[in-house]
C-alpha cells in the first residue's frame, strides 16, 4: 500500500468516527431536549392543575363544598379511580368520610355507606395518626389496609393540616398494584396545602359568622334588660310613693321640701330615660343621677340618713365610663335592709377610687345593721324584700351579659363589718369595673 492510500484511509477512517460521534452528540441532544419537554410539560400540566384546583375553590365558602370539590377534580384531573376525604372528629377520636367520587359516590353529594375509622386504626387512621403521607404499593402485603365497598390493591393517603394538626385524610385507592407515584405523592400533597388553606378561611369566616350572631343576641338580650332594668329602677311602688310624697308635703304647706323633691323626681326620671338607650354613660351622669336617687330616697323615708358621694383626685369623671345606675340595686339595699332598721345616726357612703390605668372601683359602706340581721327580717317577711331581691338579681345578670358583650369584667365583693367586741357595724360592697381598651363614646349607644 502506497503512501497516499494510506492517508486516505485514515481520513475515511477519521471521518466515519466523526460522523459518528456527530450523530451520537444530536441524538444525545434531541433526547436530552426530549426529556426536557417532557418534564416541562409535565410541570406545566402540574401547575395547570393546582391552578386549577385553587380557581375551582373560589366561591366555595363552606367546608362540605370544598371537600365535594376537591374529591371531584381528584379523580377527573389526576386519572384516580376513586378519591375520598375524611375529617378528624376530635371529640370522638375518629375520622368520618365527608366526601367521595368514585363507586362510594353514586349520587351526587351522598356517599354510599359512610364509614368511620378510629385514629390509628387502618391506612388511613395510621397516617392521620402520624401526620406523614403513604403510599402503599400493595395491599395484600400491609395488614393495616380496611375494605371498605371493595378490595383494591394499592392506596394512597395524605394528611391534611390546619394550625400544625392534622384535620382530615385525602385517600385514594386502585385496582393495579404500584400504581401511586412519586408525582401522584406530591400533587396531593400540594392539593392538600390548598384545601387546607381554604378550609383555614372557611372556619375563620364560620367563627366570625358566629361570634357576629352570638354579639347581635347579646345586644338583643341586653336592650330588653335595659327596658326590664328601667321597669325595676322605675317601678310603680317607688313612683307612686315619690308622688305621694311629694302630695303630703303639699297638703303640709312644706313648699320647699316639697320643691325640693319635685326637682329631684323630676331630673331623676329625665336622666333615666334619657340614658335608658346608652350601655354606658360617664362617670359624671352616674354621679349625677345617683345623688338625685339619693336626695328622693333621703326625702321620703321616716328615718334621715346622710350620704355622700366621694371621688378621688385624679379622676376626671368625663373620661372614664360605666353602665348606668348598676350600682342602685345595692343603694337601695344599703338604705332599705341596712339604715332604715338601724337607731341612731345612719350613713351611706359612696366612694370612687382608681385602682389602677383601666379600672374603677366603687365602695358602697353604710353603717347599717349588717346582713346576718336583715336576713332574719327578712324571714320574717319584713317590707318589700321581693323587689329587693329582683332589683339584685336583675343586676347580676346585666353584669353577666356586659362581661360577654364588652369584653370587661366586673369583681364584686360584699364584705360585713364589726366591731371590736363582734358587733355588726354594718356592710361594705366594692365593685371594681375593668373597662376593656376602647370602651367610651363609641359604645354609649346600642
Amino acid at each position: 500500500m502506497d503512501k497516499n492510500e494510506y492517508f486516505l484511509g485514515v481520513f475515511v477512517t477519521m471521518s466515519v468516527v466523526v460522523y459518528i460521534i456527530t450523530v451520537s452528540v444530536l441524538l444525545l441532544l434531541i433526547a436530552g431536549l426530549y426529556r426536557q419537554m417532557l418534564r416541562y410539560k409535565r410541570q406545566y400540566k402540574a401547575e395547570a392543575t393546582l391552578n386549577y384546583f385553587t380557581a375551582s375553590l373560589f366561591g366555595k365558602n363552606t367546608v362540605d363544598d370544598i371537600l365535594w370539590d376537591i374529591a371531584k377534580n381528584c379523580i377527573s384531573h389526576l386519572n384516580l379511580e376513586d378519591c375520598v376525604i375524611y375529617l378528624v372528629d376530635e371529640d370522638r377520636h375518629v375520622l368520618v368520610q365527608k366526601a367521595a367520587y368514585g363507586p362510594k359516590n353514586p349520587d351526587r353529594f351522598e356517599i354510599r355507606d359512610p364509614i368511620e375509622i378510629p385514629l390509628g386504626r387502618g391506612i388511613v387512621g395510621y397516617v392521620a395518626l402520624s401526620g406523614r403521607s403513604e403510599i402503599v404499593p400493595d395491599t395484600t402485603l400491609d395488614a393495616r389496609y380496611i375494605v371498605d365497598d371493595e378490595r383494591r390493591l394499592s392506596e394512597l393517603a395524605v394528611p391534611i393540616y390546619y394550625e400544625k394538626k392534622v384535620i382530615g385524610v385525602i385517600d385514594t385507592e386502585n385496582a393495579r398494584k404500584y400504581f401511586y407515584t412519586s408525582e401522584h405523592l406530591a400533587m396531593l400533597e400540594k392539593i392538600a396545602a390548598i384545601c387546607s388553606s381554604k378550609i383555614g378561611r372557611s372556619l375563620i369566616e364560620e367563627k366570625a359568622r358566629r361570634q357576629e350572631l352570638e354579639v347581635q343576641m347579646l345586644h338583643k338580650q341586653l336592650a330588653e334588660f335595659r327596658l326590664v332594668t328601667l321597669k325595676s329602677q322605675m317601678n310603680p311602688h317607688f313612683l307612686f310613693n315619690c308622688l305621694n310624697g311629694i302630695y303630703n308635703c303639699i297638703l303640709a304647706e312644706e313648699i320647699d321640701k316639697a320643691s325640693e323633691y319635685l326637682s329631684n323626681f323630676a331630673k331623676l326620671l329625665r336622666m333615666v330615660l334619657m340614658h335608658s338607650e346608652k350601655n354606658f354613660i360617664s362617670l359624671r351622669e352616674e354621679v349625677d343621677l345617683l345623688q338625685h336617687y339619693l336626695r328622693i330616697e333621703a326625702l321620703r323615708t321616716s328615718k334621715p340618713f346622710e350620704f355622700s358621694i366621694l371621688i378621688d383626685e385624679g379622676i376626671n369623671p368625663d373620661e372614664f365610663f360605666v353602665p348606668g345606675m348598676l350600682i342602685q340595686p345595692f343603694l337601695e339595699n344599703a338604705i332599705w335592709h341596712g339604715l332604715m332598721n338601724k337607731e341612731g345616726q345612719r350613713k351611706l357612703q359612696i366612694h370612687w377610687r382608681r385602682l389602677k390605668e383601666e379600672v374603677l372601683m366603687c365602695e358602697i359602706l353604710d353603717n347599717g345593721i349588717g346582713r346576718e340581721q336583715s336576713s332574719r327580717r327578712q324571714g320574717n317577711g319584713l317590707r318589700g324584700e321581693s323587689h329587693a331581691s329582683k332589683g339584685m338579681s336583675l343586676c347580676m345578670e346585666r353584669v353577666e351579659l356586659y362581661k360577654a358583650l364588652f369584653n370587661t369584667t366586673f369583681n364584686i365583693h360584699v364584705f360585713d363589718l364589726y366591731s371590736e367586741d363582734g358587733q355588726a357595724e354594718g356592710t361594705k360592697v366594692n365593685i371594681a369595673f375593668e373597662i376593656a381598651p376602647g370602651i367610651g363614646p363609641a359604645y354609649l349607644v346600642d
